[in-house]
């Protein structure tokens, strides 16, 4: 049959073949000889030139058009819309009202290349995997015939950033919270390691303070988990205001989930004088001190949720000082003396930051009691 195919797409079945050098694909229905038949009729028509495409105005519509479809479409099935928002947003402003079928794999490479100069790897790859996304849907809504995105390669990823707060930049960053929701979300998320995405989901009874665990439902891999809540968090938890009307541990004023968390983080961070420090980076500093304490790996990977300890280990940078102290003990054994190590190495004396590699799978780690004078309270 030449360059002409039949394939099935979900429950249809669809011909696929060459006009002009461009590729048309049409849906023609449940039936597989029922496409057969099509496509030889296409083909005929093809080579008989009277092949004409049944939607003239077949990827016509402008892009920002599009774009706003998309969002009204998709916009309640995203996971966090806001940052979805603005991708799509930025791309409506790059290409404007060019029509769909105007824009090519070319310039979207070229792109690409640019924002190469200035962007992280997995920035690009997220804004990338957004604009397939959308071309997808624009072939399935018929608005297209192909996607321009087809055989773009996604960048590797390298992210991993070593920024980790100490001890005693924790205690800055949270004494120069003034907003009481950005105060509390801080401290979750330096006592437990979770996600933000994770913490504004929580609601109330998602806290089990009778074992003193929190249950995770919408994690990011989309499996649930018990998180250890130790005696400060625990005690945050219960001295947060309950707001009437929404389950919510963290919400807006109207009671729904809190939007903007970034400009009150970073102007905490401003505060503090604390340079380059992104929200994700207290889930860094609760898995570096976890395994700085001593903690295992396995559990720290079921604790933050990871499928593979790769990831884990990611987390898992110990401090320059740790490794020098690491070093000398080693040194002290060589000369015939073992030494003791404890935690006491790592963490100050006077720090009431409670080691979460006592945690176990079954029981919430040991609970220490909420402090209030030079250890990290909140």
């Amino acid at each position: 049959m030449g360059n002409g195919t039949i394939y099935r797409r979900g429950h249809s079945w669809c011909v696929g073949f060459t006009v002009n050098g461009r590729r048309v694909r049409e849906t023609v229905g449940p039936n597989k000889k029922v496409a057969q038949k099509a496509l030889s009729l296409r083909m005929t028509q093809v080579l008989e030139n009277r092949y004409f495409p049944p939607n003239r105005q077949l990827g016509r519509m402008p892009f920002k058009d599009f774009a706003q479809m998309y969002l009204e479409r998709e916009g309640p099935l995203l996971k966090s819309i806001r940052t979805e928002r603005n991708r799509v947003l930025a791309w409506a402003r790059e290409f404007g009202s060019r029509p769909l079928g105007q824009i090519a794999r070319a310039e979207i490479e070229d792109w690409r290349r640019e924002k190469m100069m200035r962007c992280r790897p997995a920035t690009i790859n997220r804004d990338l995997s957004r604009l397939r996304r959308m071309f997808s849907l624009a072939v399935e809504w018929e608005l297209l015939e192909e996607s321009p995105m087809a055989g773009i390669r996604f960048l590797r990823e390298n992210n991993a950033r070593t920024r980790y707060l100490s001890l005693q930049e924790c205690q800055r960053l949270i004494a120069s919270c003034i907003a009481p929701h950005i105060r509390a979300l801080v401290g979750v998320a330096l006592h437990s390691g979770m996600r933000l995405g994770e913490i504004l989901n929580l609601r109330w009874y998602d806290l089990d303070f009778a074992s003193g665990f929190i249950l995770v439902r919408d994690s990011k891999n989309g499996e649930s988990r018990h998180v250890p809540m130790d005696a400060t968090l625990s005690a945050l938890f219960r001295a947060y205001p309950h707001r009437l009307g929404t389950d919510l541990v963290f919400s807006s004023s109207r009671g729904g989930r809190i939007v903007d968390v970034r400009t009150g983080f970073q102007n905490a961070c401003k505060r503090a004088g604390l340079i380059d420090l992104h929200f994700h980076d207290l889930r860094h500093t609760f898995a570096s001190q976890f395994v700085m304490a001593g903690g295992d790996l396995y559990i720290l990977k079921e604790i933050l949720g990871h499928k593979s300890i790769t990831m884990t280990q990611r987390y898992a940078h110990l401090s320059p000082t740790y490794k020098i102290r690491a070093i000398d003990r080693m040194n002290t054994l060589w000369a015939g003396a073992t030494p003791q190590a404890s935690t006491s190495e790592v963490l100050p004396e006077n720090s009431s930051v409670t080691p979460a590699s006592q945690a176990t799978h079954q029981d919430p780690p040991p609970a220490p009691q909420p402090r209030n004078d030079a250890g990290l309270s909140i």
